[in-house]
């Protein structure tokens, strides 16, 4: 502000002893006077208008597309060993291929509402299903507290959030006229002169951007809490662009008092008292409180749920290398039985006979029937054991 600089003048000519206000340091300054150690930080803040983030998709934000991904993944997982369990054994899993899929499908699909109907008859299965509604269980009861988080407590979302778009689209910005900031804002961040509203007060700040004549407002740290304390709302403070000196007290040049102003500010700080003075002063009110509670709830990751997914792919094939093993060992006896020799089979009829044999639900239904692969030409045929 221009008064800070008269006071800084007359300091330096030792009108006065020292300067105690919301004075920033800064290189060119500390040339003419004494500056005590910062008892508050601070820096340069772009404020802008804020809009409700409200989306079409919003009910995809509670997981991250990875999260997605990899529940889809388990679940069609899930559908498959559904499916080779049940298909041999359950009537409601046979039939044509189309409907076997269909079937497997719609059946991990409504558990995920807790909604299927269809009769499980294999232990393995029901294990496996078990724990698949445990992960769906936790997971809908995640889902469903994310979801509520981001809809109950509105979220901002900035219009503005690129100081080159201000730029390019020769927008205006407004600022302390009277302070540094103005001649920081043409200097360093290259606005155009023109560009760049006067404005005298924090508070006057709403009533240019509701009269649309600023897109943005850049202000000190300390004016930017004052500001969004009061207008958390509608406005939304983004990234500082730069970092200062900090706000200090001012002495004559070598002055010793100075030292001493500076050892108190550093008790102060260590001690906790500056922190809690910051928190009484800029404390906001409760609904901004609430918005800055709810910006940081995050999208469910991975990473805290893998553990989840680990305990149901495991299950899942665990159930089926079992269900495997009985069913190899259940193909070993049918094949023992046959009249064609072991020397008379192909590695063919080897490879693909535990397949079909999988694959085939009489296999499992007429225990009393026995496979009998044909040599080389590999034909199944089933007769009557006598």
């Amino acid at each position: 502000m221009r008064y800070i600089k008269y006071l800084l003048y007359r300091r330096f000519l030792q009108t006065y002893d020292a300067v105690v206000g919301d004075v920033t340091i800064l290189a060119s300054r500390s040339k003419l006077v004494e500056f005590t150690q910062p008892y508050a930080e601070s820096g340069l803040s772009m404020i802008v208008p804020a809009k409700s983030k409200e989306s079409a998709w919003m009910f995809m934000r509670p997981f991250t597309w990875k999260m997605w991904v990899v529940t889809g993944a388990v679940m069609i997982y899930t559908v498959l060993i559904v499916w080779l369990l049940e298909h041999k054994h359950n009537p409601e899993f046979n039939g044509p291929w189309q409907n076997q899929i269909s079937t497997a499908l719609w059946f991990t699909f409504s558990s995920l509402f807790f909604a299927h109907r269809e009769k499980i008859h294999s232990n393995l299965t029901r294990v496996v299903v078990v724990v698949w509604l445990f992960v769906v269980l936790i997971l809908n009861s995640s889902y469903t507290a994310s979801l509520s988080s981001m809809l109950t407590v509105q979220r901002l979302k900035p219009n503005v959030t690129d100081i080159k778009w201000l730029k390019r689209n020769n927008l205006k910005v407004g600022c302390d006229g009277d302070s540094f900031v103005r001649e920081y804002i043409q200097n360093v961040l290259e606005f155009k002169s023109d560009n760049i509203l006067n404005v005298s007060s924090e508070y006057n700040y709403e009533g240019e951007f509701k009269n649309n004549s600023i897109a943005a407002a850049f202000l000190e740290l300390p004016y930017e809490k004052v500001f969004i304390t009061h207008y958390c709302k509608g406005y939304t403070a983004t990234t500082r662009t730069n970092r200062f000196g900090g706000l200090g007290f001012v002495f004559q040049k070598g002055s010793p008092i100075a030292s001493d102003f500076s050892e108190a500010i550093l008790k102060l700080s260590e001690s906790g008292e500056l922190k809690s003075l910051e928190e009484n002063w800029f404390e906001p009110s409760p609904e901004c409180l609430d918005n800055a509670a709810n910006d940081k709830t995050e999208n469910l990751t991975l990473s805290s749920f893998w553990g989840l997914y680990l305990i149901s792919v495991a299950t899942s094939t665990i159930c089926f290398i079992l269900f495997l093993v009985r069913l190899l060992r259940n193909y070993r006896q049918d094949t023992s039985q046959s009249n064609i020799a072991p020397s008379m089979r192909s590695i063919w009829s080897e490879v693909v006979g535990p397949v079909k044999y999988i694959c085939n639900r009489e296999g499992m239904q007429n225990p009393g029937r026995v496979l009998t692969l044909a040599g080389p030409q590999d034909v199944k045929e089933w007769s009557s054991s006598s």
